[in-house]
């Protein structure tokens, strides 16, 4: 899935320079911490990425009561230093990350994380731009003591999950409001 070649080792560095190799079309960019000024870019972005992806999967008229409360990014995400964004020169690309609080704001043991967050700019989707934002969160997380990473995936997220090496649990309801539920998969794996 990943069309990258060879990308460079992440090590210790918060932002990475990328020309994706065999891709014409994906302009190079930096993957690097978000911050509090990216909110409305990401946003956008997980507007027209969920928009996109989640359109086939889910029926219209819980997408579109569901959409709107999916698409804030909590500034905690932001202010952590564990979000990331694909960077192309001001557009983002991508984003993802994680953090120690589950997407509902619990905190579990300090050896689990969450994913949090994750699109690709619709037209960038199968580019290698998520699974190498994953891939960067992953080993952020490691470096921060993480030992197990856990993911509420959307059920058109689940292939892409998988890919990067989670399993699914579980099929849940997210409760986003009362009597408005969006089917997802509980997701986990491992960081060695």
């Amino acid at each position: 899935m990943c069309l990258l070649q060879d990308p460079p080792p992440i090590g210790n560095s918060s932002e990475l320079d990328f020309a994706p190799a065999g891709i014409t079309d994906v302009p190079p960019f930096t993957v690097r911490s978000a911050t509090a000024k990216d909110a409305d870019d990401i946003d956008a972005l997980i507007a027209e990425s969920y928009g996109a992806l989640l359109t086939p999967v889910y029926h219209n008229d819980v997408l579109s009561r569901a959409l709107p409360r999916l698409l804030r990014t909590p500034p905690s995400l932001l202010a952590g230093g564990s979000y990331f964004v694909a960077d192309a020169g001001g557009l983002l690309l991508g984003a993802g990350g994680w953090s120690q609080a589950t997407p509902f704001g619990g905190v579990g043991p300090a050896c689990n994380g969450h994913m949090r967050r994750v699109a690709v700019r619709p037209d960038f989707i199968r580019s290698g731009i998520g699974a190498l934002i994953v891939d960067h969160t992953l080993d952020h997380a490691r470096e921060q003591g993480v030992k197990n990473m856990h993911c509420l995936s959307t059920l058109a997220a689940e292939d892409f999950y998988a890919a990067q090496g989670f399993k699914a649990t579980g099929e849940v309801e997210l409760t986003l409001e009362p009597g408005l539920y969006l089917p997802a998969i509980q997701m986990g794996r491992a960081l060695h």
